[in-house]
């Protein structure tokens, strides 16, 4: 009896072990977009629309000074030391640049021939 009784304990540990728990895991519910509407300078406003995972960003363009109104500009995810940067280069004559923070974006505008534009918003 008192073998049966000093054997329990590791059985009972061996059990437990043998247990497995189940891995199963819950799907992401958060598939939603991002949407933020920022006011810009110049009399700007920018509109952007992430996609759930952040990989993406489209946007929506209102920059009276350089022309742009409503433009649809559909930008990816670019490596950033801080915050959060999307980069759309696909037209070799002008490249644009959403750089966020916190609550302010910068958006810069590159054409081909060295001319630069860049706007400060606020969410």
């Amino acid at each position: 009896m008192k073998k049966l009784l000093a054997v329990a304990p590791f059985a009972v540990l061996l059990a437990a072990c043998a247990t497995n728990a189940p891995t199963t895991t819950t799907p992401d519910t958060n598939t939603q977009p991002v949407v933020q509407s920022f006011t810009c300078e110049d009399n700007g406003q920018l509109i952007a629309v992430y996609t759930a995972n952040g990989q993406a960003a489209n946007l929506n363009v209102t920059l009276p000074k350089v022309g742009l109104t409503n433009a649809k500009i559909t930008m990816e995810h670019a490596v950033s030391g801080s915050g959060t940067h999307y980069v759309n280069n696909v037209n070799p004559q002008t490249t644009y640049d959403w750089h966020t923070k916190v609550d302010y974006g910068i958006m810069t505008i590159k054409s081909d021939n060295g001319q630069e534009y860049r706007v400060n918003c606020q969410l």
